[in-house]
């Protein structure tokens, strides 16, 4: 018989690791709170439980008695996931204790700062009068955050004073809503250049880079650090690259990475690498496909292994050849309700094309795109090299139709 494995989600972030699991013959009990969520109809199973119910995590998966229990793509998931997989005596890479250090930015930075993992100049503050203190002595522009929030939801690039403040009160309240507590946030120096992801996996203390995309995202004036695409390869210099991926490392290490993926943001300019955040599951903007596409070596593959205690999985390599060229690609629609979509399966027989995808159907609506959860649809393209990748990504969105109305 196959392994029964509860995948806590089914958006869209989690629609490539059910499709895996599908394919390699696992059954598969979904979990989320919408029935309409676009993984649902592969799962063989499904509760409706919010992703977030660590009880309810473990009601279902006792209820369905799975032998394995994995998430990715979720910020919000991961913690009562771990917590979950305790309860039920199932493998786990990392602890709740661990995690919950990934949880607060500030936490995150004091240790990067400690670990010696390059980071931008920082403040922790909890008033306006502290995030002031900090805008007069660091230039601007600055970047200000939620300590403890997700989905880029009060994260703001700030290149004028007089929107400091406003910023300030955002990401303050967000942190107090998404916390329960004190309300507590993260202002610092923006680092010039570009961003990218840095993919990899922890065995035995030592981690693997598999892939390092350039993040293609929003940015000032609109909620910054919103992926429209993850771009391979990243086009850095030989030296700034190393940089990229040793920062990257570093930060794994100073965070006490010792098993599993992490997801890292990097930027890097004329100033060097500096780390934005790292994540210690897989990225939810199309990276562990477009590192497939990359690298050949499968991310929701190693990260099964652990969930099923399969040590071939866990360190699995290459099983495909690697491309020159990889492109994920998300579709941001007009807001408004769904009218109908158009064009799907012809942009999924487009010579590039590996996969294409619409999160809405007809009768949902399309929300104006605050953060990652608006996103619309995707796409997954190759090529010999990234610009043959991104013509056929291109191609591809330009046949798929949202149409959408009031």
């Amino acid at each position: 018989m196959s392994a029964r494995v509860l995948v806590v989600g089914c958006g869209f972030p989690q629609l490539g690791l059910v499709q895996f699991c599908r394919a390699e013959g696992l059954e598969v009990v979904g979990l989320d709170q919408r029935q309409e969520a676009p993984a649902v109809s592969l799962c063989q199973r499904w509760a409706r439980v919010s992703t977030v119910d660590t009880a309810g995590i473990v009601e279902a998966g006792r209820a369905h008695r799975v032998e394995g229990i994995v998430t990715c793509g979720s910020e919000a998931a991961l913690l009562p996931v771990a917590r979950a997989a305790r309860a039920l005596g199932l493998p786990f890479y990392a602890t709740p204790e661990l995690l919950e250090g990934f949880a607060l930015k500030h936490d995150m930075r004091q240790r990067y700062q400690a670990g010696g993992a390059p980071c931008p100049p920082f403040a922790v503050v909890r008033s306006l009068e502290q995030v002031l203190e900090f805008a007069r002595r660091e230039p601007s522009p600055w970047v200000i955050k939620p300590s403890r929030g997700w989905g880029q939801r009060g994260v703001r690039i700030v290149m004028q004073e007089q929107e400091l403040l406003v910023a300030a009160r955002e990401a303050l309240a967000m942190s107090a809503l998404a916390s329960g507590g004190e309300p507590t946030a993260v202002v610092e120096g923006f680092i010039a250049g570009k961003e990218y992801s840095v993919n990899a996996t922890t065995v035995d203390g030592h981690t693997e880079v598999l892939a390092v995309t350039e993040r293609i995202i929003t940015g000032y004036p609109e909620p910054p650090g919103i992926t429209f695409a993850e771009v391979y390869p990243s086009e850095l210099s030989a030296p700034l690259a190393r940089e990229v991926e040793a920062a990257a490392v570093a930060g794994a290490r100073a965070l006490g990475i010792t098993r599993g993926p992490s997801y890292t943001q990097v930027r890097a300019g004329e100033q060097g690498a500096a780390l934005i955040e790292t994540a210690h599951r897989l990225g939810g903007g199309l990276d562990p496909d477009v590192t497939f596409l990359a690298s050949g070596v499968s991310l929701y593959r190693r990260l099964l292994g652990v969930a099923l205690s399969r040590p071939d999985w866990e360190r699995a390599g290459p099983e495909a050849e690697p491309w020159g060229g990889a492109v994920g690609r998300f579709i941001i629609a007009r807001p408004g309700l769904v009218r109908s979509v158009e064009g799907l399966e012809q942009a999924r027989g487009l010579p590039g094309v590996r996969a294409a995808h619409v999160f809405v159907q007809p009768g949902q609506r399309v929300e104006p795109l605050t953060d990652g959860s608006k996103r619309a649809g995707c796409v997954l393209a190759v090529g010999r090299d990234r610009q043959e990748a991104e013509q056929a990504a291109a191609r591809a969105m330009e046949v798929i139709q949202i149409h959408t109305g009031a």
